[in-house]
């Protein structure tokens, strides 16, 4: 078993097995399709890239890092979760169940992460076309922002995966020390995104009224 706080990251807990057998054997094949797609459709994702130089656009590369991450859940992911999702009891042991909580938790948010910054590398690419363009031949730029989304990724949840059984054994105040620290930190993160965002919103409204004042003086 895999024992989990009653706070912080949800470690599987064992239970009785909730399904009947033909139940069980029909989720089985449904799940086992399901991460087969996810990893088959990403492969191909990946191999696109690789072998068509032509799709090696510096947005493309944001793709290919969401590519990544969903075939990290297929592959390794999801069919750890598989024998759980149907027994209700974690066969796999401890070791294993930490190292599944930690790759969960990094490959989802690393797939959010990509899909915000996708997200905000389109509305750029609308906003702001002719910077955007004359940036395209820069590839420095999306390799620092991908590997920026993983470390995002790791710092978000990790230390609490990581940690929170030593928190556990501490006294009440200081396990509450250190969950307020961890929440100060993801805060802090998300505020320094927001403001980024929140930047070139405003540049772009100020763009915007400059353009509408030109063309009023004219």
């Amino acid at each position: 078993a895999c024992p989990a706080p009653s706070a912080g990251p949800r470690y599987p807990r064992p239970s009785t097995p909730r399904f009947s057998l033909g139940v069980s054997v029909l989720l089985a094949l449904l799940m086992v399709l399901l991460a087969l797609v996810t990893v088959f459709g990403n492969v191909l994702v990946i191999l696109a890239f690789i072998l068509d130089r032509n799709l090696r656009h510096r947005s493309n590369y944001f793709f290919l890092n969401l590519a990544i991450s969903d075939f990290a859940v297929g592959v390794f992911c999801m069919p750890l979760y598989i024998p759980y999702a149907l027994t209700g009891t974690w066969h796999l042991g401890k070791g294993l169940c930490k190292l599944w909580l930690l790759m969960d938790y990094l490959v989802c948010s690393a797939s959010v992460f990509n899909i915000v910054l996708i997200s905000y590398d389109r509305f750029l690419s609308v906003t702001k076309a002719v910077s955007y363009r004359a940036q395209q031949g820069m590839m420095s730029s999306p390799v620092v922002k991908m590997v920026a989304i993983w470390i995002l990724a790791f710092l978000l949840y990790s230390p609490a995966v990581l940690l929170w059984e030593y928190m556990t054994g501490f006294k009440s105040r200081r396990r509450h020390i250190l969950v307020l620290i961890l929440l100060i930190f993801r805060f802090f993160l998300f505020m320094l995104v927001h403001s980024r965002l929140n930047t070139v919103w405003n540049e772009i409204n100020n763009k915007v009224l400059l353009d509408a004042l030109l063309d009023l003086w004219a």
